[in-house]
């Protein structure tokens, strides 16, 4: 077997989409693994992009552990994030870009120069609980788009049909749309996460 990914040391952080049994969480780490990569997974459910840079003593039963720590500890060649959901003000009549530009900047800056590949949220379904429509995913997805560089961007809107997402409360999809997603996801970094599989590891800052 062609391990296209040996060497490559992957960590991936995000909010609740890789936190439980059959989220993304069953499908990136093993198809990444299978691939050949090392990968090192921390998802924290409601976490923006910030709360990875600058403990929220909020959170509870903890916020996530600063992205430069876990950068040292693992020297990843490249992180990925799939965060999204959780900053576009879903149920709200406006979506604070200048909150958002503000949460995205904090890490990609602390990000600093490892590799990065940032995946967007992808379609949900209405419902009351979050209040997630696809007009606020798509102009989400559109303005991270603008946001995310130096990382890699992944529109998690494009890589799915709209309205091909089943969900379970509106935002988090079935096992079946969580695998779907998953392996569009694996399909659209391969090549990506190849070419960046010889940069140089992050180096302890």
């Amino acid at each position: 077997m062609n391990a296209l990914l040996a060497g490559l040391t992957l960590l991936i952080i995000g909010d609740s989409h890789v936190t439980f049994k059959d989220s993304l969480l069953s499908v990136l780490p093993d198809e990444f693994t299978k691939q050949g990569a090392k990968v090192v997974t921390y998802g924290v459910c409601s976490s923006t992009a910030a709360d990875w840079v600058v403990p929220n003593p909020n959170m509870k039963p903890a916020s996530p552990p600063p992205i430069s720590s876990l950068i040292e500890k693992w020297h990843p060649n490249v992180v990925m994030v799939v965060l999204g959901d959780t900053m576009a003000a879903y149920g709200q009549n406006a979506m604070s870009k200048d909150w958002v530009d503000e949460q995205v900047k904090t890490l990609t800056y602390a990000i600093g120069k490892t590799a990065c590949i940032w995946v967007g949220p992808t379609w949900g379904q209405f419902s009351p609980r979050y209040g997630k429509t696809d007009q606020r995913a798509t102009e989400m997805a559109t303005f991270l788009k603008g946001e995310v560089a130096p990382c890699t961007y992944v529109d998690g809107t494009a890589l799915l049909k709209q309205g091909s997402v089943n969900t379970i409360d509106g935002i988090h999809a079935t096992p079946d749309s969580y695998k779907v997603w998953g392996d569009a996801i694996v399909q659209a970094t391969l090549p990506e996460l190849e070419k960046l599989k010889d940069a140089p590891p992050a180096a302890a800052q």
